[in-house]
């Protein structure tokens, strides 16, 4: 299970590292077959053909893209979401969902998979880079409302384990190793798990972080009835 500790602003952004490096690795190895492999997920919209696998790394670009965008536009104004209050805005998959569906498949347009994964090793490799070279406090636009870049940093890090998932269950794959990255993704999902219901997970998710990740996304079915808390 994950610690209680809040991680340091170093240790999220080792970790967030580790799991985008694991994601490149893994786009970098893929076959053409593999590219056209449709995801597990479940659009919003009725009789919507699911992503395939370079829509979601259009989704890994879109969403890594959007620090570039906060660090770009520093705002003096107070924060309007934190991490856990950010994921609980994704959760309303009628809401979110439809937009980010569209937005993601028009980002794919005219994308090979070599142009794909040139793209996001790069935007990857700025928003890290970024990251590293801006000031934690900083606020900008953060999708729902302004946030600090460390509040943002960590809800990037939770897309990033979630839809690692994604990425390997399209594949057929284990799930990929992040060995830094997926206890502390856990432990915000922990948090929020707490701040929209009862805290504390079932038994059966107690020691596996994954496990816990993937019912709190809905990468799965559980029977307790709290899940999924995130979208």
């Amino acid at each position: 299970m994950a610690a209680s500790a809040t991680p340091t602003y170093d240790e999220m952004t080792d970790a967030l590292t580790e799991g985008l490096q694991a994601l490149e690795d893994t786009l970098s190895g893929l076959s053409e077959e593999d590219w056209e492999r449709p995801t597990l997920l479940r659009p919003a919209t009725p009789d919507t053909a699911p992503w395939d696998v370079l829509t979601l790394a259009a989704h890994f670009d879109v969403f890594m893209g959007l620090t570039l965008a906060l660090v770009g536009e520093p705002q003096d104004v107070p924060p309007g979401r934190d991490r856990h209050s950010f994921c609980i805005s994704v959760s309303d998959r009628s809401q979110v969902a439809p937009a980010i569906y569209n937005y993601v498949v028009d980002h794919a347009q005219g994308h090979t998979p070599a142009t794909m994964v040139d793209t996001v090793r790069q935007t990857f490799k700025n928003a890290m880079d970024a990251i590293r070279t801006t000031s934690p406090d900083t606020v900008g636009p953060g999708f729902f409302a302004p946030m600090r870049l460390d509040e943002f940093v960590a809800t990037r890090l939770v897309e990033t384990v979630v839809h690692g998932l994604d990425l390997t269950d399209a594949l057929g794959r284990a799930p990929l190793a992040m060995p830094k990255a997926t206890p502390l993704a856990a432990q915000i999902l922990d948090e929020v798990l707490a701040r929209v219901t009862v805290p504390g997970r079932p038994a059966d998710l107690v020691d596996d972080d994954l496990a816990f990740i993937r019912a709190a996304a809905g990468r799965g079915d559980h029977p307790d009835p709290r899940f999924p808390i995130v979208g």
